[in-house]
């Protein structure tokens, strides 16, 4: 997918950023658990850098592990501009059309790995097997209704 290096996240991050030449980094987004990687996050972003999740927390967030490195956190989520009705609404239309765009042309490509059919009960049960293996690599999509 164009990673230039590829980590396992079970193992501690730290040393092997630092085995890789990058015991900080200016910009960390993540988009599975906040909760889980905190602690990580905060130690690998560089002074004044950056971090932005998507997903929630089971429990407040420990800002002051930033505060000495003036670190900024960022929550993203995909409906703020229509939930609040901000002013700049029409971006997210704008947003959206740039990633299908590049899409298309297979500059991003999906993580989808797998496609199971047709949508049952059975095919369900068996997704959610292997998601709560916590092994699967990539997307397990539902598709075909009966």
């Amino acid at each position: 997918m164009g990673a230039d290096y590829v980590l396992n996240h079970r193992e501690p991050l730290k040393p092997k950023m630092e085995h890789l030449g990058n015991a900080e980094v200016d910009f960390i987004a993540n988009f599975v658990n906040t909760d889980a990687y905190w602690q990580a996050m905060a130690d690998l972003v560089r002074p004044q850098g950056r971090i932005c999740c998507i997903n929630e927390t089971s429990q407040p967030l420990d800002l002051n592990l930033l505060k000495d490195k003036s670190a900024h956190f960022v929550w993203e989520f995909m409906f703020t501009r229509s939930l609040f009705q901000t002013p700049d609404m029409q971006r997210q239309h704008e947003l959206l059309n740039e990633v299908a765009s590049l899409i298309e042309t297979g500059i991003l490509k999906s993580t989808v790995t797998e496609v199971m059919t047709p949508i049952n009960a059975a095919n369900l049960r068996a997704a959610h097997a292997k998601i709560e293996t916590g092994r699967t690599i990539g997307k397990i999509v539902l598709a075909g209704w009966n």
